[in-house]
């Protein structure tokens, strides 16, 4: 009869919706423990920077008896990262990966503001879960402190302030606004790093930072990288776009011929051959 036609075409239906839940929440399971990682010829498995992580500090000591850390602070988000109680990563000067630790809670020894101007960096108090004495603190200096690099702080950030790992693989173009539209011919390069003005100079306010860009390979160059450093100032960065992955640039005429060759450093591995006498 037509009602059970009808009785088993909703029961097929059911069934199938079902389906395509369980299906559904198995492949938000996926893609919530999913985690992206870069090209592997860029990973250097000695460097979780290199693979997702994000380096805080470096454990430099215990202090006093109840399992406190003094740590280097290397971050710009000291505040957040090492003050936080929250999950967190470390790695022990023997190992090459980081494992998973719980951030009890942190506290500045010496804040951001005393080091201003000066090549120390701010020391953090630190205590880790299940790390109750000194004893068990003093292990773990040398350990590097890390958090994964998905973990954004875009709310932290001021108007045109960027990560630099966002930055990092970008492409830059010559601003078309300036030069026009033929974006294949204002192709300049890809940036391959940063160069703090903190390193540079150690003065606040006197040294810029500067994007390291590679440039297209040319056929008479045998041997190496040509590179070239672009000031990250607004008066010569016009645009950032992190969604289109896009940087516009407007340099002075001769900047971007002020370029070097970075070669490579070539690694010998294995034994050499005993020497012959």
């Amino acid at each position: 009869s037509l009602e059970a036609v009808d009785e088993l075409l909703a029961s097929v239906d059911a069934n199938d919706d079902e389906v395509e839940e369980e299906e559904a929440v198995e492949f938000e399971k996926r893609v919530r423990n999913k985690r992206q990682f870069p090209d592997t010829t860029t990973i250097d498995p000695y460097d979780p920077t290199t693979y997702g992580y994000v380096e805080l500090g470096t454990i430099i000591g215990a202090h006093g008896v109840h399992g406190f850390l003094k740590l280097s602070s290397t971050t710009d988000f000291s505040e957040k990262r090492l003050c936080e109680p929250g999950i967190r990563h470390i790695k022990p000067p023997n190992r090459r990966s980081p494992r998973e630790v719980q951030l009890a809670e942190g506290r500045p020894l010496r804040p951001d503001s005393a080091t201003t101007g000066s090549d120390a960096n701010p020391i953090y108090l630190i205590r880790l879960e299940h790390i109750q004495d000194r004893e068990s603190a003093l292990k773990l200096r040398g350990c590097v402190l890390y958090s994964l690099e998905d973990e954004k702080v875009d709310d932290l950030l001021d108007e045109g302030e960027y990560i630099v790992s966002d930055l990092i693989g970008l492409n830059v173009f010559l601003d078309e606004q300036v030069y026009g539209d033929a974006k294949k011919d204002l192709f300049v390069g890809n940036i391959r790093g940063v160069v703090m003005g903190s390193e540079i100079c150690a003065i606040p306010g006197l040294g810029q930072d500067l994007l390291e860009v590679l440039l297209p390979k040319r056929k008479e160059l045998q041997r190496g990288e040509e590179m070239v450093l672009i000031p990250f100032v607004p008066q010569i960065v016009s645009r950032v776009d992190l969604d289109l992955r896009m940087v516009f640039v407007k340099p002075p005429a001769g900047l971007l011929d002020l370029s070097y060759v970075r070669e490579e450093k070539v690694k010998i591995k294995g034994f050499l051959p005993a020497a012959r006498y």
